[in-house]
């Protein structure tokens, strides 16, 4: 069986590619990938570091898919040329990642295990030993930062040439076993669970954060929905934790979590300590036994990027894969239209559009 070949080798090619199939940073920002590309740097780093504590899906896709991500990476290297792709990890996690040095080649540079507000700055420093200065971004040192499930989107479309319709969700806490999650990109979070036991009928009990537990967001498990940047969801009881809108409470009598903790030490604060020490052999799918997706037009809260203009009508049935939502139309450089296509994450009929979403139903 021959190996792969990229669908194109353009450069202008592969932007608008990546456009078209919805690419956007799944590491938790996302911002639309095309746009980092579009003036490439000589360093990319592959953000593998997961610094919210209880995460594990990044490593499980770069040591379940490494030839993959080898055929990505030699891809980028002749289109974008750019002269090092490296690997961002924890200490904790070396055992883990070091075969893939040694089997595939890849270079991985370790970083302290601690929890890094602003991981895309000091992992730069890490790397290159380049200061981020002030509000800038890592481009202004000639670094590209891109996490590791994007990446694996950029293999699957540029080789593939499949949108994103799917996501990979740490689901852990107070669940019967924590897993790493395949499912559509926006099911319903209380359908998620529920596909596999969760008592989603006492959802009035539980807690859930988006996110993890320093920087998550509490959620109403009634409406959340999956979105291509969401990352885990991190399951409490109400009864027994108390939580703020985005992070946890220390508990009573222990000081609260600072950037400067391990991540052992961050969860032991906050009781969940319990929670941390799990790593999943493979991935749990669930996107048989999903029947309704609410399709957002945009999947970050900046400002600067667009919602995706739909392109489908209530009642019209459609297909996963389909196109509902179309880019603004302008140059690829043009900030003012930074924006990516949205496409149906199932087979099914639209019910509903809004300025926010389109929600598609099956039959």
């Amino acid at each position: 069986m021959s190996e792969p070949t990229p669908i194109t080798k353009d450069p202008k090619e592969v932007v608008k590619l990546f456009r078209e199939m919805g690419l956007v940073g799944a590491g938790g920002a996302g911002f639309p990938t095309y746009f980092k590309y579009i003036k490439p740097t000589p360093i990319l780093i592959v953000n593998c570091e997961e610094g919210e504590p209880g995460y594990e899906a990044d490593k499980l896709l770069l040591r379940k898919y490494a030839d993959e991500f080898k055929l990505i990476f030699d891809a980028l290297y002749e289109i974008f040329g750019f002269e090092r792709i490296v690997i961002g990890a924890k200490e904790k996690d070396k055992e883990l990642l070091d075969p893939l040095k040694e089997s595939h080649g890849f270079e991985i540079v370790y970083t302290p295990s601690k929890y890094g507000f602003g991981e895309e700055r000091w992992l730069t420093k890490a790397v290159t030993g380049r200061e981020v200065q002030g509000r800038a971004l890592p481009a202004t040192v000639g670094v590209t930062v891109n996490n590791v499930e994007t990446v694996f989107n950029m293999y699957r479309a540029l080789f593939l040439g499949e949108p994103v319709l799917d996501k990979y969700v740490n689901v852990y806490g107070e669940v019967a076993e924590p897993r790493v999650y395949l499912t559509p990109v926006g099911a319903f979070s209380v359908d998620m669970l529920g596909a596999t036991g969760i008592d989603t009928g006492r959802g009035h009990h539980l807690m859930v954060i988006d996110g993890g537990p320093m920087m998550g967001d509490l959620v109403d498990l009634r409406t959340h929905a999956i979105l291509k940047k969401t990352n885990g969801l991190l399951v409490t009881d109400k009864a027994r934790y108390v939580a703020d809108q985005a992070p946890f409470r220390p508990l009573p009598g222990q000081p609260a979590p600072t950037w400067d903790d391990t991540l052992p030490e961050i969860m032991t604060k906050l009781g969940l300590r319990r929670y941390l020490d799990w790593h999943p052999e493979d991935f749990l799918d669930v996107r048989g036994q999903i029947r309704r997706v609410r399709i957002y037009l945009t999947h970050t809260l900046t400002p600067i990027v667009k919602a995706s203009v739909p392109c489908v009508r209530v009642g019209d049935k459609v297909k996963r894969g389909q196109v509902v939502a179309k880019p603004l139309e302008g140059p690829l450089e043009d900030i003012k239209t930074l924006s990516v296509a949205q496409h149906a994450s199932i087979d099914g009929t639209v019910k509903e559009i809004t300025d926010e979403y389109i929600l598609i139903e099956q039959d």
